[in-house]
């Protein structure tokens, strides 16, 4: 309910915005509400606009999402700190999108030197009195001046030396069924399952992860029996199908198996692929498979982002902070 009520607040992302709401809306006569606070929306307490003697506080609950300090005249330019602080409820994200401008999607912002990534994470950084925020900007004219700014840190995990280490001590253990699945290749392709829901982005195999974690782990340990090694291979052909799905998928001239029923649609086969499957190919779709089922694939160091980074520069997954 209320975060369709957000779409009826006014706009508050300045001190000057801020300021005119307040004088805009009348003092409500209430003991719930103090002199010095001006609802947003008819006489909602939780939107609400706070003055205090040089800020005013925009505040979403008992949350202050935002604090806009009374712009100074330097050098004759307007100097306005503005302190943000991030929320993952879907309230506040509306709150932040139509009441502060801000997005947790959209996090591009104008600066000195041209747009750069501006982000107001959901963890702060610093205290402004009893405040949290994740997000201290400086704007000089209206503009960010990423010099005088700073936000929460955020950093990318990558692998480290101990990491690659141990997946290559673990896969060396590996070496002669990976050979063996390479050795395959043509078994596999004789019996390749080609699908468009395993072909389709972000799509995975048909093997569950139950079962490959429990083969892997049983040949890892030196406990495996023959139906173990047996469901390893089925996990190598369940491979195969993915990495030959997901590249006729790509293919605009073939027709997969469709996920509805379609008993008169002609399947393309494996031989119309532009390009077949190599053993190499094979090798590291398995070897992946593997580190994931050992839980191997983690990384463990963090490689920090700078801040203010331009967009091209700001990683499109694996963000933390």
């Amino acid at each position: 309910m209320y975060g369709n009520t957000t779409r009826a607040l006014p706009w508050v992302r300045s001190y000057a915005e801020a300021q005119a709401v307040f004088n805009h809306r009348g003092a409500v006569r209430s003991k719930k509400w103090m002199e010095n606070q001006r609802p947003l929306y008819k006489t909602y307490f939780h939107y609400r606009v706070v003055k205090y003697a040089n800020h005013f506080d925009v505040v979403l609950y008992n949350t202050v999402m935002a604090r806009y300090y009374e712009p100074t005249m330097v050098d004759g330019k307007q100097h306005e700190r503005r302190l943000f602080m991030g929320d993952n409820s879907i309230t506040s994200k509306d709150f932040m999108h139509y009441v502060l401008g801000k997005d947790s999607w959209r996090r591009v912002e104008n600066s000195q030197r041209g747009e750069v990534i501006a982000p107001v994470y959901i963890k702060e950084f610093m205290r402004d009195g009893d405040e949290r925020f994740s997000a201290d900007f400086m704007y000089v004219d209206g503009v960010l001046d990423t010099t005088k700014s700073a936000h929460t840190p955020h950093y990318r995990l990558v692998s480290g030396t101990e990491d690659k280490a141990a997946r290559a001590e673990v896969l060396k253990k590996f070496d002669n069924y990976l050979m063996l699945a390479q050795m395959r290749l043509p078994e596999f392709a004789a019996e390749v399952t080609l699908a468009n829901n395993l072909g389709r982005p972000w799509a995975g195999g048909a093997f569950s992860e139950y079962d490959a974690r429990d083969c892997v782990e049983k040949i890892a340990n030196d406990t495996a029996t023959s139906e173990d090694i047996h469901a390893f291979f089925e996990m190598c052909q369940d491979a195969f199908n993915v990495l030959a799905s997901k590249r006729a998928y790509k293919q605009k001239d073939f027709t997969l198996q469709p996920r509805w029923h379609a008993p008169n649609q002609q399947v393309d086969s494996l031989d119309k692929l532009d390009k077949q499957i190599t053993a190499d190919e094979m090798r590291k779709a398995v070897s992946t498979r593997i580190l994931k089922a050992l839980s191997l694939t983690k990384k463990s160091v963090r490689q920090t982002i700078p801040q203010f980074v331009v967009e091209k520069d700001y990683p499109r997954s694996n963000v933390h902070w």
